[in-house]
Order: C-alpha cells, then sequence, then structure tokens
C-alpha cells in the first residue's frame, strides 16, 4: 500500500502545536474574563447586602431614639393628666397652679414644642402659649374625637397638622382626661414639630443620595430628609414603590429591599420599620450610586487588567499566527520529499497509489513533489533501441 507523502520534515511543521498554544491562550482568556465576572458579581452582592444591613441598622438606631422619645412624651402627658385628675378631685382645676405645673414639665422635655390641655369641649385652656379666655379649639381634630369616644384609648398620634397656635406643622401626642366619676374632661397633649424629626434624621450618615423618611400608619408622610421641596408640598404624600406597597400590603412591619423612589425614582436599597405598636414607620435608603462607588474603581481597575491580559495574550496569540504561516509558505516553498514503501511495477515501473490506481512514476513523483522532469536517454537504452547508431553519436554514461 502507497505511503502518503510529507510535504517537510516534522521540525519544519510546528502548525499543530502552534494552534495548540492559541487554543490554550483562547481558554486562558475565557477563563480570566469568566473568574472576573464572577468576582465582581461576588463583590456586587456583598456591596448590597451591606447596604441592607446599613440600612437597616440606622432603622433600628432610628427606631430606638423615637421610641424612647414616644416614652418621653407618654409619661409627660401621664405626668400632666395625673396633677389634672388630682386637681379635679381636690375642688376642680386651679389654672394658675396647672400653668404653673406645665411650664415646670415643659423644661423636662425640650424635644417638645407644646404641652397643653383642653377641656371636654375642645377648647384648649391651660399650657404653652395659650392666653388667658383663648377661643382656639382641636374639638375638630381626628385625635380628639377618638379620646372622647374610647375611654379605653392609649397614646394618640395624629396626623401631620398646622398647629391652631404656633402656625407650625406639629405631630400631636394626646391622651384622655377623666373626671374623678369617669366622665370625659378632655385631652392632655403635646406637640412636636415635625423641623425637630428632620434635625434627628439629619444626624445619619445618609451618603449623599440617603433619604430617610417618617411614615404614617398608611405610609403616608410625615417627615422626610433631605426635603427639597416646601415641607407643605411634601407632607401626606403616599409616592411609594410597588415593592414597599407590596411588603406592606403582605404585612410585614420590617423587611430590607431595593427599588427607584417613588418620588425622585434615584435607585435605592431601603430598610423600614415599624415603630413599636404605633402607627408609625421608619423608611431609610441608600443611594447605589453612593454604596457602590468602591465596587466600580474596583471593577474598573479589574476590566482594565483583564482587558490587558487579554490584549497581550491575543497579540502573542497573532504572532505565533503569522510565525505559523511564514513557516507553511517557507514549507510550500522547499521540495517535498516522499517516504515510506511505494508499490512499483518490476515491468512498466508504474506506481500504484492509495486509490489503488497506476500512475506513470513522473506523474506520480510531480503530484506528491516540487519536482519536474525533463527527458532524456541513458547509453545503455541507445545501444538497446538503437544498436546500428555509431558510438560517437551515443550520449556518454
Amino acid at each position: 500500500m502507497a505511503m502518503s507523502p510529507v510535504a517537510a520534515r516534522p521540525s519544519d511543521h510546528p502548525a499543530g502545536g502552534i494552534r495548540m498554544v492559541v487554543g490554550v491562550l483562547l481558554v486562558v482568556n475565557l477563563l480570566v474574563l469568566a473568574f472576573t465576572v464572577a468576582i465582581l458579581r461576588w463583590h456586587l452582592h456583598r456591596a448590597e447586602e451591606d447596604a441592607g444591613r446599613t440600612a437597616q441598622n440606622l432603622t433600628q438606631v432610628l427606631d430606638r431614639q423615637l421610641s424612647g422619645d414616644l416614652q418621653r412624651i407618654d409619661l409627660a402627658l401621664f405626668a400632666l393628666r395625673g396633677e389634672m385628675t388630682r386637681q379635679m378631685s381636690t375642688g376642680g382645676i386651679r389654672d394658675a397652679e396647672l400653668n404653673a405645673y406645665i411650664a415646670r414639665l415643659f423644661t423636662q422635655f425640650p424635644e417638645l414644642s407644646s404641652i397643653r390641655t383642653a377641656n371636654a369641649d375642645g377648647r384648649i385652656d391651660h399650657g404653652i402659649g395659650v392666653q388667658p379666655g383663648s377661643a382656639f379649639s382641636v374639638a375638630d381634630r381626628a385625635y380628639f374625637a377618638e379620646a372622647q369616644r374610647n375611654p379605653k384609648a392609649g397614646l394618640l398620634i395624629s396626623e401631620p397638622v398646622v398647629g391652631r397656635i404656633s402656625g407650625q406643622w406639629v405631630l400631636i401626642f394626646a391622651r384622655r382626661v377623666e373626671r374623678p366619676d369617669g366622665g370625659f374632661a378632655g385631652v392632655a397633649y403635646a406637640a412636636t414639630t415635625l423641623d425637630q424629626f428632620t434635625q434627628s434624621m439629619s444626624r445619619m450618615d445618609l451618603g449623599p443620595h440617603g433619604t430617610v423618611t417618617l411614615r404614617g400608619g398608611q405610609l403616608d408622610i410625615y417627615a422626610k430628609y433631605p426635603v427639597n421641596k416646601a415641607l407643605g408640598e411634601v407632607v401626606g404624600r403616599r409616592d411609594i414603590s410597588p415593592t414597599f406597597q407590596a411588603l406592606f400590603q403582605q404585612g410585614r412591619t420590617s423587611a430590607v429591599y431595593k427599588a427607584r423612589g417613588g418620588v425622585d425614582g434615584v435607585e435605592r436599597t431601603f430598610a423600614f420599620a415599624k415603630i413599636g405598636q404605633h402607627p408609625l414607620y421608619l423608611h431609610v435608603g441608600l443611594g447605589s450610586e453612593d454604596y457602590l462607588t468602591r465596587w466600580r474603581t474596583v471593577s474598573r481597575w479589574s476590566w482594565s487588567l483583564a482587558g490587558l491580559f487579554t490584549l497581550l495574550t491575543s497579540g502573542l496569540a497573532w504572532l505565533l499566527h503569522r510565525a505559523w504561516k511564514r513557516e507553511r509558505e517557507r514549507a510550500r516553498e522547499e521540495v517535498q520529499e516522499l517516504r515510506g514503501l511505494l508499490p512499483i511495477c518490476a515491468s512498466c515501473k508504474k506506481i500504484r497509489d492509495d486509490e489503488g490506481y497506476w500512475n506513470q512514476i513522473e506523474s506520480y513523483v510531480q503530484a506528491h513533489s516540487a519536482a519536474t522532469f525533463t527527458h532524456g536517454i541513458c547509453p545503455d537504452c541507445v545501444t538497446k533501441m538503437y544498436p546500428d547508431l555509431p558510438v560517437r553519436h551515443r550520449p556518454r554514461s
């Protein structure tokens, strides 16, 4: 059987080795890119988890602070209600004495903007900023109506309202006051401005795009920081994301999630929590643009290094490819060698190829090498074929 011709020596044909090296470089590049993607995704996940924990921690800090404030406010109202009950049981309310008591109480609670009382008709009759014969009334306020209706009402918290006397946006905290016989005698109430809540919120390190919001029982805004609009344009709004809405409807009292802000559309990681048993929610959001700053820096460096590595290895692969092409072109220019056992006819000298066909020897050699033939005649053949030819005309041996 014919042996296939070899175009050049093995050392002259590095194509297989070069292709293998190029393939290895390609695989290495793909692995580097995949590793870069995996590492950056892991770091992104960690950054978002850290942001969620930070937002949750800030919510818990504010929760403890506001819960403590609410307890202190309720303590003040308990004390005022106790004083009113004591005076009613010993002859009735003494205006000057009750006002003096309220003044002393007020100095102990600097977070409050006012402490006052309203009688059973809702008329504001004692407290900070109340003038004798005052005609201001809170009879139309929801907290007053609830205190009047429900003897078992606990601490009542109003929605944000504009104070009748102060003219400021405030939250009202009230408790029902009863006569010695159990009848309704009015309310003891205290007010704190929404600015007070905003100032407390402003102490938190939220980053340039962070927000913190105090919301009511239906998630309407009570106070917000930062505020880029007039307070009256923000209070009472209920711009929340579908994610927050869904969590609230599920009855969740705390959660961490990622969404775009309902007011400004900025992407943030949010945490919210209900404040105790009160109809109040804290809502803290940290801007993705802020907490991903470091991740973006790492990402740029990682992609730069991966790109540089890919560029270098691609350049090496290109150089190897060029070297292989040059070698291939050089090999084509070299004379090819025939190797192996060639089946040749003992009589006519034809050579059998791999497909079983018999070829003239010159045709076979020309097809499988770079050699070409010219034709002449040897002396032996001249003697055999032309015996009568003079010796002087015969070719030399």
